[in-house]
């Protein structure tokens, strides 16, 4: 073995040790929470139709800096929580914390059927009971800009149309540049101009053609049809319940039909006023 081998390797040995992963708390009390500030984005992500609660914690003496509109950054230690309700009863809690290396990690808690006990669910999460694995969770929260989804200047502060704000609160977090880039098809929203976000997110729906095709379809479908919801492929990902062809892919098997009508009476009257 050469010098400068046994030089590397030396080096190498009085390297610190990276630091150790934090222990997965497992059980929603040693989270300690939920608790901090309570909040309701203005665009909630519907879920089967389930009730939620929201909490967000910052560390003592510390601030969310709020420079960059679109993209606040949140301290090291923040905490958020969003409990899931089925008839009145929790059912599942999804947690949030930024660690002391910047990163993320994203832990789901399942309630006991008295509703007393939330232990951490499975890495692999529980399917048939509709709890996303930690995949899952990356998969939507970190296309966006910022993983904390709902506490935001476009859901707290922002006054959008509503049809705009539901694509936003639904869709946004993965149809956005950073995110699918090459889908080109832009649906969040942004606080820091509203007007110029909204008219990208016309300019990628109306009259364009989607590299989605429809089993039945003859010819590349139109992502939204001025005037024509039924031709819009838009309005037909979002009530189908075919799993291959539904949007958004994950944490929804039912339609949201409130959301359907509202984007369904968008595009109706884009007929007469194409701009708003």
């Amino acid at each position: 073995m050469s010098v400068r081998v046994l030089f590397a390797l030396a080096a190498l040995a009085a390297l610190p040790a990276a630091p150790a992963a934090p222990a997965l708390p497992p059980t929603l009390a040693e989270t300690h929470g939920p608790r901090g500030i309570a909040y309701a984005p203005r665009y909630p992500l519907w879920s089967d139709g389930m009730q939620k609660r929201r909490w967000i914690e910052l560390p003592a003496g510390s601030a969310i800096d709020k420079l960059k509109p679109d993209a606040w950054q949140f301290p090291v230690g923040t905490r958020a929580w969003k409990e899931f309700r089925r008839d009145g009863r929790p059912v599942e809690t999804r947690f949030i914390e930024r660690l002391a290396d910047g990163s993320w990690r994203f832990l789901t808690y399942r309630w006991n059927e008295e509703g007393t006990q939330a232990t951490l669910a499975p890495e692999e999460g529980v399917p048939e009971s509709g709890i996303p694995s930690r995949t899952d969770c990356l998969a939507c929260h970190e296309g966006a800009a910022v993983p904390i989804l709902g506490y935001s200047a476009v859901q707290l502060e922002t006054e959008l149309a509503p049809a705009l704000g539901y694509l936003h609160g639904n869709c946004g977090h993965c149809h956005n540049d950073g995110a699918l880039p090459a889908l080109e098809l832009t649906l969040a929203q942004s606080a820091a101009d509203p007007r110029a976000g909204a008219e990208r997110m016309r300019a990628s729906l109306l009259g364009r053609a989607s590299r989605f095709r429809p089993r039945e379809a003859t010819s590349a479908p139109r992502r939204v049809v001025p005037g024509d919801p039924d031709a819009s492929l838009l309005v037909a990902r979002m009530q189908s319940r075919d799993a291959l062809t539904r949007m958004p892919p994950l944490g929804v098997s039912v339609p949201d039909p409130n959301g359907i009508a509202m984007v369904r009476r968008w595009i109706e009257q884009l007929k007469f006023h194409p701009k708003e």
